[in-house]
């Protein structure tokens, strides 16, 4: 079993420093996305909607006109999002059967990387979009100084077995792209998660002692803001990081085909 029940996605939040540091950031998040989807009445899918947090925050910091509906493969963890009051489908995006055409926005959040066919994946989100409407992706990238430092054995984002796929900015645009997506924006983001497990994997199997490999840990305080001062100066600089954020529209002309389209014809 690659997700285990205790796998963080599915964890409850916490009152601590960094989840309430966390919420404010992806709050800020929500309202780039307010300016990319728009107000008013819109129907946005998260998938891989895990427990509803990022539904939560949809809610809490989107517009009031959003109808906000989740896809989770994981049985207890789409009931729980379900619990917070959304409308939650516990199915893979690949089998999800909602008509055509009918969200403004699907989101999907460090979750490519996870599954065996993200061309697939991609020709039924496009079929699920409304002309205009974007998708937004946000996804490791294969750059960074953390991935140059760790990428023979220790790079956090390898994450086996569980990250399946890997992509730089140029790879994830062409297919995107492929599967008649328009490309919007790529930007680079703060990757802390994976400085800090680079370095425990790093220190761990050097074999360093437990209490200093265990201070290199992806909720440490300490060192997010160490990070996140590093990925944000590369950032600001138009540098890259080891994350990425891709926004893609299905274009405005109703007939305008995915690659299933045309290679079923």
């Amino acid at each position: 079993m690659i997700y285990p029940e205790n796998y963080y996605a599915y964890e409850s939040d916490s009152d601590g420093l960094v989840s309430r540091l966390r919420r404010r950031w992806e709050g800020g998040k929500v309202r780039l996305y307010r300016e990319l989807i728009g107000e008013g009445p819109r129907r946005l899918l998260d998938v891989g909607c895990g427990n509803g947090r990022f539904l939560e925050l949809l809610r809490d910091f989107g517009s009031d006109g959003w109808t906000l509906v989740g896809t989770d493969f994981d049985a207890a963890a789409a009931a729980e999002c379900a619990e917070r009051g959304f409308e939650t489908h516990v199915t893979r995006i690949e089998d999800f059967r909602d008509g055509d055409a009918t969200f403004d926005s699907v989101i999907m959040l460090q979750l490519i990387e996870h599954v065996d066919d993200p061309g697939r994946i991609c020709e039924r989100v496009f079929r699920l979009l409304r002309p205009g409407g974007c998708f937004i992706i946000e996804t490791p990238n294969l750059a960074g100084i953390d991935y140059r430092l760790f990428r023979m054995r220790w790079w956090g984002h390898y994450h086996f077995p569980r990250h399946w796929n890997l992509f730089s900015s140029d790879a994830v645009r062409r297919l995107l792209e492929e599967r008649g997506f328009e490309i919007e924006r790529c930007e680079y983001l703060i990757s802390t998660s994976a400085w800090t497990i680079s370095l425990h994997n790093y220190f761990l199997e050097r074999g360093y002692p437990d209490f200093f490999v265990r201070f290199f840990h992806f909720k440490n305080p300490l060192l997010l803001g160490v990070f996140v001062v590093v990925d944000s100066l590369r950032s600001k600089l138009g540098l890259q990081t080891s994350n990425q954020r891709i926004v893609a529209r299905k274009p405005q002309r109703a007939d305008a085909p995915s690659l299933g389209a045309l290679t079923a014809r």
